[in-house]
C-alpha cells in the first residue's frame, strides 16, 4: 500500500515515458490555458479569490474546472488528457477557486498548487501511467538522483500527508508503521522492554526509520534533501520530530545510496518533503482514544502560509499527547505486573518554518527550520504484583531538536547551482527514579554543521537526448556529548567529501526504435573522507529500459557504507554481575552461579561496507487507465555491520554461534581484566546483596559493539493500485503493497549463520498493506488491511510459532457546508480489534513481541479540519 493515495495508492515510480507523456500534457491543457488566457488576471494582492456562488452539476472534470475558473475569475491549467473519462460532483455553495476545486478533485489524487499568475492541478504521484513530476518535464530533483528531471534506477515511492490522513493517519509516527519497507523494530514508542533484537531499545519514545530491517542507523532520512541532527544515543533521525501538517509527502528510497548521500544509506533514503506554498489558514484537530483502556490522544495542528510574486511563506504548529497504556489496559498482559507501561505518555509540541524568495529572475533564496520537543514517561516494576513506586523504575526522558537550512540556488541557462548550509542540534535529557530511593540522570548532545556545494545541467546533445551530469562536495561535523559526571564524552567527526553523476540517455520516444521506447544509463561515485577512520569512494550504476510506453524495466548496482558513529565508539564500557538464571537455565549449573557480562562502545570498529542490487518491473498500461504495477527484486550484503551481538539472552550460553563471545569458567586474573575495561569498576546486579565472589562467576559475555561477518538481506516488494471513475456510482480505487523479506546473519566467518528474518525481535517475512477507497460529492471513504506475518520465538532449545497480526482500518470523511466548509473525518484504525500473540517471558518484561505487533488495538477518532 501507499498511504500516499487512498484513490491512488501505487508508488510514484519514476522512469520511461517522460517527453511523449509531458508533449501530450501540455498539447491536452491548451484548451484550458487558451479560456484561462480570456479570464482577468488576478494581481498579487487578490490571488486569494473572495467566495462566490457557485451551482455546478454532476460532468465531466474538465468542464467543471473550466467552469470553476469562468465563475471565480481565476487562471486554472490543468492536464487535460490526464482526467479524459473523470466526472466532479455536483457542486453547491458560496466557495473560493480552491475550495471549490477541492470538492471537485476530491478522491481523484490531483493536487492544487496556487502560482503567482494561475491555478496549476497536478497529476498525482504514481497516476496512470506512472506520470511523475520528472516526468512532466519539471525542473525538480527526485529522490533516487541528484540531476534534475531524470528517472532514478531505483524504485521511489511517494506517500502524501493528504491522502494518508484520509486513511486515518494523523502523525509521522502512524505513516512510518504504514510504510511496507519500513519495521517498527529500532527506535518506536510501542518497542518495550525485553526486545532483544540489536538496536531494538526505546530511549526517548521518537520513532526512526527501519528500511529493509537493517537498524535506524542504516536509513538515511532528510528534510527537504538536507541531513537533519542525529538525537538519540544510538544516533538515529528522529522521523515524529517532523509536524504533520507541515510535511506534503516522505519519499521512500528503499535501495542502497551512499554513492548519492554518503553515509548512513545503506537501507534507503527517506527525504521528508516540506509544504511549500499555503495561500490562508489551515487548522485540524484530532480527538481519540483506545476502546479498551489507555491511549487517549489530542492533535492540534496549523499551518499558515502566504504567497506574493517573487516568493513564499508557511509556518506550522504541532501539539500532540497521549496518555499511556499499562498491562492492566489489556487482556493478553494479564501475566505481568499490571502497572507496567506498554505504551509510554508522550507530550511533544513542534514549529517548522519553510520560506523562499527570488531574487532578480536567477536566484532564489530559501530557509527550511523546524524546533521539535518532547517529553516521555514509562514505569517499569521490578516485581509482580507491588506498584511501582514500591519496587520498580520510573524512566522519563525531555528532548528537543532544532535545523536550519539555508539554501541559495542560481540558475545559468540550463544549469543549476546551489549552496546548502545546515545547522542541526538535538538535547536529550533523561531521568531514572529506581525506587524506593536511586536517582540517575543522564545528558546527551548531537550537532551536526556542515555545507554543500553542487550544480547540475546538460553536457552535450546526443540523438538520446541530453548527457547530464551533476556533481557536488562539501563538508561536514558531527559532534557527540555526553555530559554524564562519572564520565563525560565531548568528540567530533569531520567527513570532507565529493561526488559525482552522469546520465546518459541511449534512446528517447522522438527516435521511434521499436522494443526502445526509451533507455538510459546512469552512474555516479562519491568520496568520502573520515579523518582517523579511513577513506573511500562508492559507485553506482542504473539502467532504465522502457520497450514501449507500457513497461519499464530498471536495474541498480552500488556499494555502500557506513561510518562508525561517535556513540559506538565511545559509549562507555560496563560490567555487570547478573545472576545465572537471567541467560537461561542450565541443568548441571553449580548453585549459586554468577554471570560477568560486558556491555559499551568499541573503539576498534571499522566502517560497515555493503553492495546493493535491485531489480523493478513497473507495468502502467495505457489501455487499461489507473492500473499500475510494479514488482521489485532486492538484495543486500551486508559487511561488517556494528550490531550488539547478544541476540538472544536464553541462547548464549548453550548456542555455538555465540561461541566466540562467551568464556567459561574463567580464572581470577581474567575476571579482574575483564572488569577493569569497566572506567566505573563492577555493577552487582544479582540482588543478593553478598559481597563479590569471583568463584561464583560461571562465564563471562562480551556484548559490546562489534563488526559481524556478514549480514545477508534478500527479497520483493509488490504494489498495485487501480483507480476507475464509476461514473454516478462516484470513484473507486483499489490498492495494495507487499513486502517479502529473508535475512541472516554470519557473527564470525566459519560460523553457522543465524536466521534473523521471520524470528522474534526481527522483521517477519511478509509484511501487507492494501484495500479500496471510494469517493462520491462530498464523501470520501477508505477501507485497509494491514497484515504482519508472524515469527518463530527460537529463544530456547523448543521452537514456538508466533501468530501473525491482521488488522483492518476504516475511514470516513463529508465535506459539511456550514461555516464556509468544514472536512469532518471519523476512523477506526484496527476495527476488529486484533490482538497480538503472548509470548514466553519471566519476569515482568513486554508480554508480546512488541518490536513487531502494536499494543493499542482498537483506536476511535475524529478529526475537524477548517480553512480560512
Amino acid at each position: 500500500m501507499s498511504p500516499s493515495e487512498p484513490a491512488n495508492t501505487g508508488p510514484a515510480t519514476t522512469g520511461g515515458h517522460s517527453m511523449h507523456n509531458a508533449r501530450h500534457w501540455v498539447a491536452s491543457s491548451l484548451l484550458a490555458i487558451a479560456v484561462a488566457h480570456t479570464l482577468p488576471k488576478a494581481s498579487a494582492r487578490d490571488e486569494v479569490s473572495a467566495p462566490v456562488m457557485i451551482d455546478l452539476p454532476a460532468q465531466p472534470l474538465t468542464k467543471t474546472l473550466l467552469a470553476i475558473g469562468t465563475l471565480t475569475g481565476r487562471q486554472i491549467i490543468f492536464p487535460g488528457e490526464a482526467m479524459a473519462g473523470l466526472s466532479a460532483p455536483g457542486i453547491e455553495g458560496r466557495l473560493t477557486a480552491p475550495q471549490a476545486l477541492a470538492r471537485a478533485l476530491m478522491g481523484t489524487g490531483f493536487k492544487v498548487e496556487m502560482g503567482s499568475d494561475a491555478i496549476y492541478i497536478r497529476l498525482p504521484s504514481g497516476a496512470a501511467g506512472g506520470q511523475g513530476a520528472e516526468q512532466r518535464g519539471e525542473a525538480i530533483v527526485v529522490t533516487g538522483s541528484r540531476i534534475r528531471g531524470v528517472a532514478s534506477a531505483s524504485q521511489v515511492y511517494s506517500y502524501e500527508t493528504a491522502q494518508a490522513r484520509d486513511q486515518g493517519i494523523t502523525d509521522m509516527r502512524g505513516l512510518a508503521a504504514a510504510i511496507p519497507q519500513n519495521f517498527t523494530g529500532g527506535q518506536s514508542p510501542g518497542v518495550g522492554n525485553g526486545a532483544e533484537a540489536s538496536g531494538s531499545r526505546n530511549t526517548d519514545s521518537s520513532t526512526a526509520l527501519n528500511l529493509r530491517g537493517l537498524g535506524p542507523g542504516s536509513t538515511l532520512t532528510l528534510l527537504n534533501g538536507h541531513r537533519l541532527a542525529y538525537n538519540l544515543s544510538n544516533q538515529s533521525v528522529d522521523f515524529s520530530s517532523i509536524p504533520f501538517a507541515a510535511v506534503e509527502r516522505v519519499e521512500i528510497m528503499p535501495d542502497g545510496a551512499s554513492a548519492l548521500y554518503g553515509s548512513d544509506a545503506i537501507g534507503g533514503v527517506a527525504n521528508i518533503v516540506l509544504k511549500k506554498d499555503l495561500r490562508g489558514v489551515t487548522a485540524n484537530a484530532v480527538l481519540g482514544a483506545a476502546t479498551d483502556g489507555g491511549y487517549s490522544t489530542q492533535n492540534y495542528n496549523i499551518a499558515a502560509g502566504t504567497r506574493w510574486r517573487s516568493g513564499g511563506v508557511l509556518l506550522t504548529g504541532n501539539y500532540d499527547r497521549n496518555t499511556e497504556i499499562v498491562a492492566g489496559d489489556r487482556s493478553f498482559a494479564s501475566g505481568v505486573n499490571e502497572h507496567l507501561t506498554l505504551y509510554p505518555k508522550i507530550e511533544s509540541y513542534a514549529v517548522v518554518g519553510s520560506g523562499h524568495q527570488d531574487v532578480g529572475e536567477n536566484l532564489v533564496l530559501a530557509l527550511d527550520a523546524l524546533y521539535a520537543h518532547r517529553d516521555a514517561v514509562r514505569a517499569s516494576p521490578y516485581t509482580n504484583n507491588a506498584p511501582v513506586e514500591v519496587s520498580g523504575i520510573v524512566f522519563s526522558t525531555s528532548s528537543w531538536n532544532l535545523s536550519v537550512a539555508p539554501s541559495a540556488t542560481l540558475r545559468m541557462s540550463d544549469w543549476q547551482f546551489s549552496l546548502v548550509g545546515i545547522y542541526g542540534r538535538s538535547h536529550l535529557r533523561s531521568r531514572s527514579h529506581i525506587f524506593p530511593s536511586y536517582f540517575s540522570s543522564a545528558v546527551l548532545e548531537n550537532e551536526t554543521i556542515g555545507s554543500e556545494i553542487a550544480g547540475d545541467g546538460p553536457l552535450v546533445a546526443i540523438p538520446g537526448g541530453d548527457i547530464r551530469l551533476a556533481f557536488g562536495g562539501g563538508y561536514r561535523r558531527d559532534a557527540f556529548i555526553s555530559r554524564a559526571a562519572s564520565n563525560p564524552i565531548d568528540a567530533h567527526q569531520e567527513n570532507i567529501f565529493g561526488y559525482a553523476e552522469l546520465s546518459i540517455p541511449l534512446s528517447s520516444p522522438d527516435q521511434e526504435i521499436p522494443g526502445f521506447y526509451r533507455t538510459s544509463l546512469s552512474a555516479a561515485v562519491r568520496y568520502e573522507d573520515y579523518p582517523g577512520i579511513g577513506r573511500l569512494a562508492t559507485p553506482k550504476l542504473g539502467f532504465v529500459w522502457s520497450p514501449n510506453a507500457d513497461v519499464d524495466f530498471k536495474l541498480s548496482w552500488g556499494r555502500s557504507f557506513k561510518s562508525p558513529t561517535l556513540y559506538q565508539r565511545l559509549n562507555p564500557v560496563t560490567v555487570y554481575l547478573f545472576p545465572g538464571n537471567l541467560y537461561g537455565e542450565r541443568p548441571g549449573a553449580p548453585a549459586g552461579q554468577t554471570i560477568l557480562a560486558v556491555y559499551g562502545g568499541n573503539s576498534e570498529l571499522k566502517p560497515e561496507k555493503a553492495d546493493n542490487l535491485s531489480a523493478s518491473l513497473v507495468f502502467h498500461p495505457s489501455r487499461i487507465p489507473g492500473l499500475d504495477l510494479s514488482l521489485s527484486y532486492f538484495r543486500v550484503n551486508y559487511r561488517n555491520r556494528i550490531v550488539d551481538p547478544i541476540s538472544s539472552l536464553n541462547r548464549v550460553l548453550i548456542d555455538p554461534v555465540f561461541g566466540n563471545l562467551v568464556q567459561f569458567s574463567p580464572t581470577p586474573q581474567e575476571i579482574a581484566a575483564t572488569i577493569a575495561m569497566a572506567p566505573l569498576g563492577l555493577e552487582n546486579q544479582t540482588g543478593s546483596g553478598a559481597p563479590f565472589d569471583p568463584a561464583s562467576v560461571y562465564a563471562t559475555i562480551d556484548g559490546r559493539s562489534q563488526n559481524v561477518a556478514k549480514d545477508q538481506i534478500s527479497g520483493v516488494d509488490l504494489s498495485l493500485s487501480y483507480r476507475f471513475d464509476a461514473g454516478s456510482l462516484g470513484t473507486l480505487s483499489l490498492f495494495s503493497n507487499a513486502t517479502y523479506l529473508r535475512s541472516s546473519r554470519i557473527l564470525i566467518a566459519g560460523m553457522p549463520k543465524i536466521d534473523l528474518a521471520g524470528t522474534i525481535f526481527n522483521p517477519p517475512h511478509f509484511k501487507l498493506r492494501g484495500g479500496v477507497g471510494w469517493s462520491r460529492d462530498s464523501l470520501l471513504v477508505n477501507a485497509v488491511i494491514n497484515y504482519i506475518g508472524g515469527v518463530n520465538d527460537n529463544r530456547r532449545v523448543d521452537t514456538v510459532e508466533l501468530k501473525g497480526m491482521a488488522s483492518v482500518d476504516l475511514s470516513v470523511k463529508y465535506h459539511v457546508d456550514v461555516a464556509g466548509g468544514v472536512d469532518v473525518q471519523v476512523s477506526a484504525l484496527n476495527i476488529l480489534n486484533a490482538k497480538p500473540d503472548i509470548i514466553r517471558n519471566s519476569g515482568n518484561y513486554m508480554p508480546v513481541d512488541s518490536t513487531n505487533y502494536p499494543t493499542i488495538g482498537r483506536y476511535m477518532s475524529l478529526s475537524l479540519t477548517k480553512s480560512f
